[in-house]
C-alpha cells in the first residue's frame, strides 16, 4: 500500500552560511541515513545516491529550474520577456530533438580539439613572470576569464567581445538562481541584448561560415532536420550560462583543496584530482524537477506539481561507493562515480568541456609553478547560491 508522500514525517534540510562548506556536504551526506527523502524549501529533496540515479531517469519528472526565480519571489512580468525555450529547460520530444543535432561538437573528441588553445590561453597567462619567482595571487580573480574565453573562441567571438560575454554569462544564470530577486530588469536588458549579438553572428556565419561551433552548429542536421536562429540564440545562451560560472567555481574549489596538501602538489593524478575534486565539493549541489504525471516509487505517491530536488552534493559522500567519502583524496579510483553532472537524459551535456577546462588548468598550473600554499583560509560564497564555489583563494606560488 502506497503513501502520499506528503503524509510522511521527514527531516527538513536548511541551508545556513554559518556552516563550513564541508561540514554542510556532511549533513547533506548523513540526512540519508534517516530516509531517502527530506523537505525543503522547495518540496522535496532525494538523499540516497541509488534512488537519486533511478529517479534522474524518470520522464514523469521534468526541468524544473526555470521555476526557481518565481519561487524565490522574482517579479515574473517583467521576466515574462525573457526567451524560455532552452536546451537547459526542455522535454520530451523538443529536448531529445535539441541533444541529437548538437551531441556532435560536445563529444569528448571534439572538445579534445580545444585543448591547444585552452593550454595556449593559460600559458599566456601564467608565463609572465620570472624563473623562481615567488607570486601571491587570488586563483579566482587570476583564472575568472579562462571559462569564457574558451566558450567564446569555440563559438568564434571576436576576442573584443569576449568581455561582454563574460559579463552576459553573468546575469543569465540568475535566471535558474534566488539571486534573481532585485535583478530582474538588468536580466531582461542583457538578454536582449545577447539575442541582438547572436542574430547578427549567426547571421555572419551563415554567410561566411568557419571551423569554429556556431558555424557547425549551424550546419548541423539530422533527417532533414535544422536549428532555427531562435534555436541558435538559445544553445549559445545555454552554453555559457551552464558553462561559465560553473567551471570558474569548481577550478578555484579544486585549488582550495590541492593546496591543502602542498607536498602532493608535484605527483598530482590531473585526471583523478580533478574528479575527486567533483566528487567532494561541486559547484551545483542540487537540480530540481516538477511532477508532470503522478507516478508512485518505492510506496511513495508523487502528485502532479510536486517539486522534487536532488541532492547530488550528498550522495557523492555515499559511503557505499566512496570509502572515507568524507575525506578529500586525489588518488581515488572511484572518484568519476561522481553525479555532479547530475545523470539520465539531463546529464550535462558540457561535461567533457568543464572535464577538459579543469584538467588544463591543473596541467599547465602544475608545468609552470614548483610549490603552491595558501597564504590565508579559503573563503566561500554564499550556500543559498545555485552556483557555488570558492570566492577568495589566496595563493603564494613559485614559478619554475
Amino acid at each position: 500500500m502506497s503513501t502520499q508522500i506528503d503524509a510522511l514525517n521527514l527531516e527538513v534540510l536548511e541551508l545556513r552560511d554559518d556552516r563550513e562548506p564541508e561540514a554542510l556536504v556532511a549533513a547533506l551526506a548523513q540526512l540519508g541515513q534517516t530516509h531517502w527523502l527530506a523537505r525543503w524549501s522547495f518540496g522535496y529533496l532525494v538523499t540516497r545516491y541509488d534512488d537519486v540515479v533511478a529517479l534522474l531517469r524518470e520522464r514523469r519528472l521534468h526541468q524544473a529550474s526555470q521555476l526557481v526565480a518565481g519561487l524565490s519571489g522574482g517579479d515574473q512580468a517583467t521576466l515574462s520577456q525573457l526567451r524560455r525555450q532552452s536546451i537547459l529547460s526542455a522535454e520530451g520530444e523538443t529536448h531529445t530533438r535539441l541533444r541529437r543535432l548538437v551531441a556532435a561538437p560536445f563529444s569528448p573528441r571534439a572538445i579534445d580539439e580545444l585543448r591547444p588553445f585552452m593550454r595556449s590561453y593559460l600559458d599566456e597567462l601564467l608565463a609572465h613572470h620570472g624563473a623562481n619567482e615567488v607570486l601571491d595571487l587570488d586563483v579566482v580573480d587570476t583564472f575568472s576569464h579562462y571559462p569564457i574565453a574558451v566558450i567564446c573562441h569555440h563559438l568564434g567571438v571576436d576576442r573584443a567581445d569576449w568581455s561582454l560575454f563574460s559579463e552576459w554569462a553573468e546575469t543569465t544564470f540568475l535566471v535558474f538562481s534566488s539571486a534573481i530577486k532585485g535583478n530582474e530588469q538588468r536580466v531582461v536588458e542583457h538578454s536582449k541584448a545577447f539575442t541582438r549579438y547572436c542574430l547578427a553572428l549567426i547571421d555572419e556565419r551563415r554567410r561566411h561560415p568557419g571551423g569554429d561551433l556556431l558555424s557547425q552548429l549551424i550546419d548541423v542536421e539530422a533527417s532533414g532536420d535544422r536549428l532555427s536562429s531562435d534555436e541558435l540564440v538559445s544553445l549559445v545562451q545555454a552554453i555559457i550560462a551552464a558553462g561559465t560560472d560553473t567551471t570558474r567555481n569548481q577550478l578555484a574549489t579544486m585549488m582550495a583543496l590541492v593546496a591543502r596538501e602542498p607536498e602532493r602538489w608535484g605527483s598530482l593524478d590531473v585526471e583523478t584530482t580533478v574528479e575527486e575534486s567533483l566528487r567532494y565539493l561541486n559547484p551545483i549541489r542540487f537540480v530540481i524537477r516538477r511532477v508532470e504525471t503522478a507516478f508512485t516509487y518505492r510506496d511513495v505517491d508523487f502528485p502532479v506539481g510536486t517539486l522534487v530536488a536532488f541532492n547530488l552534493s550528498g550522495v557523492n559522500r555515499d559511503d557505499a561507493l566512496f570509502d572515507e567519502a568524507d575525506v578529500f583524496d586525489p588518488t581515488r579510483d572511484a572518484a568519476r562515480q561522481h553525479l555532479s553532472f547530475s545523470s539520465g537524459i539531463h546529464h550535462c551535456l558540457g561535461a567533457s568541456l568543464a572535464r577538459a577546462e579543469l584538467q588544463e588548468a591543473l596541467r599547465v598550473t602544475q608545468r609552470h609553478w614548483t610549490s603552491i600554499e595558501l597564504r590565508e583560509p579559503v573563503a566561500w560564497k554564499s550556500q543559498q547560491l545555485a552556483v557555488w564555489g570558492a570566492s577568495r583563494v589566496a595563493l603564494r606560488v613559485q614559478h619554475r
